[in-house]
């Protein structure tokens, strides 16, 4: 299994100066999942981005990013999957775009032939690009990642993205990750809780 750092780990280290500058073609092919190797080599460039040192077509925007996904305005479009966007949106090791406004879930996993993940709490669909990947995949997140870890109802509708995920695991792995992810949740979500509840208590109580 390639073990490739996340941008979220490479953050917390030095800054890397970029070797090649992103370019519309760049995104697109990262976007649409070129290969590891394409994007290892374009890892310090994505990395500029994420420290506001990337080009100027690529600006950040602040009112789409939510916790743990930047969102980025491109001033110059790309075009990935036969549509036209100017959105970026960069998590994890997820390199993705919104999807298509006329685009539910099920047609992309359609047009692209995804399978379903074994995720209840969120829809995610995907398709390995070779055995070990990268990753295509449609997926959606909670627009309010904190409400909906404390089990309170969304009132806005989930974020959906389409992308590839540079992550590294096979589809075996994966796939044992997200038969877990509903549970794993949970268990986040009852430890918020319990410590919300902890810090509710007079002083003298805890």
């Amino acid at each position: 299994m390639k073990a490739w750092l996340s941008l979220a780990l490479l953050a917390a280290t030095a800054p890397a100066l970029a070797d090649e500058a992103l370019t519309p073609q760049a995104l697109e092919e990262l976007v649409q999942c070129a290969s590891f190797e394409r994007y290892q080599a374009l890892q310090p460039a994505l990395l500029d981005v994420v420290f506001d040192k990337g080009p100027d077509w690529i600006r950040k925007n602040e009112q789409a990013s939510t916790l743990g996904v930047y969102a980025y305005d491109l001033k110059r479009p790309i075009r990935v999957f036969g549509a036209e966007t100017t959105r970026l949106a960069l998590h994890k090791e997820f390199v993705s775009v919104p999807l298509p406004s006329d685009w539910t879930m099920a047609e992309a996993a359609s047009r692209l032939r995804l399978k379903r993940a074994p995720i209840k709490a969120a829809e995610q669909h995907y398709r390995f690009v070779g055995n070990d990947g990268p990753m295509l995949s449609a997926y959606e997140m909670p627009a309010n990642p904190l409400a909906a870890l404390l089990g309170a109802p969304q009132q806005d509708a989930p974020l959906r993205y389409l992308g590839c995920s540079y992550n590294g695991a096979d589809e075996q792995t994966f796939l044992s990750v997200a038969a877990q992810a509903d549970e794993m949740m949970q268990t986040a979500r009852s430890g918020m809780e319990r410590m919300l509840r902890d810090a509710a208590k007079p002083s003298e109580d805890r």
